[in-house]
């Protein structure tokens, strides 16, 4: 079973989105080509970077999963049941609504779970307290902080750069990761 912490995701991340800043800036005011390009280059690349494999829109449910291998014993040989999950992500263009998103990301068990989102800094600690709220709740076995993982990165755009802000969750909800 690959495990990948928020740390390596997170560097996963950045390396990949500084090959595809340009492309980036370019969609940036155009949220169905930038979430064609998210899912289905960017988020690729960094499974990749990762040393396993992306699919985007898992059971209908869930944007994206990361998994190092499918299980073909179960399940026909073209279809995609991964073994186990290692990375559940979810992707949102509008913040406004990525409280729904961190609600149903709970529902996996998964290593890490991730949250990939657009604002400006003086709206992150607002959307982080919330997210923290949903976690805690959801921690019924007091795990989350140590066992299954908790990522959200924001994003926003300074004149030609994009610029990146990543949380982890412990026990005292989303802090910055260094």
């Amino acid at each position: 079973m690959k495990l990948v912490s928020p740390e390596q995701f997170k560097e996963a991340f950045l390396r990949t989105s500084a090959t595809f800043e340009p492309k980036m800036i370019d969609l940036w005011e155009n949220p169905g080509d930038y979430t064609s390009l998210m899912c289905h280059e960017m988020l690729p690349a960094i499974a990749k970077d990762l040393s396993l494999q992306c699919f985007w829109e898992y059971y209908g449910k869930v944007d994206a999963i990361f998994y190092e291998e499918k299980d073909t014993e179960n399940f026909p040989r073209d279809s995609v049941y991964a073994r186990y999950l290692s990375v559940a992500l979810e992707h949102e263009n509008i913040i406004g609504g990525t409280h729904v998103e961190m609600n149903k990301l709970q529902l996996f068990n998964t290593p890490l779970k991730v949250l990939i989102t657009y604002a400006m800094p003086a709206d992150h600690q607002c959307f982080l307290q919330r997210y923290s709220r949903i976690v805690q709740t959801a921690d019924i076995f007091n795990d989350f902080a140590s066992l299954r993982k908790q990522l959200v990165i924001i994003g926003s755009i300074s004149s030609d750069r994009v610029l990146w802000n990543s949380y982890v969750y412990g026990c005292s909800g989303f802090t910055a990761l260094a």
